[in-house]
């Protein structure tokens, strides 16, 4: 484990003297996300603290069933007198949960490097691989253990933000903790076929027809695949089977950005990712966020209109980069 920040101190001190908290998480949750909630239910669970995961309603909260307990996530804001424990969300514009007027102490823990520290508490380390990893630092600090199915989704949720252990983000203190939650009953096996390892028949069409469209763009060094609701539609695959995508199109010789932009309600999701160029300044151009090599952001529009945005935007800030 790593040296403790005295913010992290603060943090299990808070948790200790806490009776009652909800825990929410990033708009569109990932498995990070979700493996952190597990994570922190577990933790307050064992201080004998009552705690619910909140988000708005119609949230899809991926591998819900295999990583959060049953009866522990509630739709709408806290409740008066709660403490709201923000978990991986750079901003509390893009919580999963609409406040609305409830007024109350945030702990903002998170791993952005472009966090705005909107917390009354701010647990904030752009160096940890993913929020998963800081909740096992603040159980370290707690002298406390997981229970096996929190050991999972914690596990799982590092796998997951380092795409399996590969990003730079990955460090010795990742395998640390990664080496104590096995310890606490994750299966490394399992978890890595369930996140990686599972692939539906229209998953794999769904992958030819975003491949077989992708578009390259500043002279080759951005490759940019747009998926329509025909595409969806065509394969009957989900939005969360595009998982992935974007990092086979970042695999490409020569290409330093790669972007996925796919249909989502009335405008485009898109997902960015890059080895050394900074496409979270891309993302905050349209209000999204992330990291410096992983980011995204939604935006009105056509999935053609965005795609021809994005091209016009990374031709242009390619162009003043360095090779």
């Amino acid at each position: 484990m790593r040296p403790r920040a005295p913010e992290l101190d603060a943090v299990c001190e808070a948790m200790r003297g806490e009776s009652q908290v909800a825990l929410t998480i990033h708009e569109n949750p990932d498995s990070d996300a979700v493996g952190a909630a597990a994570g922190m239910l577990d933790l307050f669970a064992k201080l004998g603290v009552a705690a619910l995961l909140r988000t708005d309603p119609g949230v899809e909260l991926p591998l819900a069933d295999e990583f959060l307990p049953a009866g522990l996530v509630a739709e709408g804001p806290p409740p008066a007198g709660a403490t709201l424990y923000a978990l991986d969300c750079g901003s509390a514009e893009r919580l999963a949960v609409t406040l609305g007027s409830w007024q109350g102490r945030i702990v903002n823990i998170d791993h952005h490097h472009d966090n705005t520290r909107f917390g009354h508490l701010n647990l904030v380390d752009a160096t940890a691989s993913s929020a998963s990893q800081i909740v096992c630092e603040i159980a370290a600090a707690l002298a406390l253990r997981f229970s096996p199915p929190a050991a999972a989704a914690l596990y799982a949720g590092i796998s997951f933000d380092t795409g399996h252990f590969q990003h730079s983000s990955t460090s010795a203190a990742t395998f640390a903790c990664c080496a104590r939650l096995v310890s606490d009953g994750a299966d490394p096996n399992a978890i890595y076929k369930l996140l990686f390892g599972r692939r539906s028949l229209a998953s794999l069409r769904l992958w030819a027809r975003a491949i077989g469209a992708a578009r390259p763009a500043a002279g080759g060094r951005a490759l940019l695949a747009p998926l329509t609701a025909a595409d969806f539609a065509a394969t009957g695959a989900s939005d969360d089977e595009t998982e992935g995508i974007v990092d086979a199109l970042r695999s490409v010789p020569g290409v330093e950005v790669a972007a996925l932009v796919r249909q989502q309600g009335g405008g485009a999701r898109v997902s960015l990712r890059s080895e050394g160029f900074d496409v979270s300044a891309v993302a905050a151009l349209k209000g999204g966020g992330g990291h410096k090599q992983a980011a995204g952001f939604s935006a009105a529009g056509t999935v053609e209109e965005v795609t021809q945005w994005l091209s016009t935007e990374l031709d242009e800030r390619l162009s003043t980069a360095s090779s």
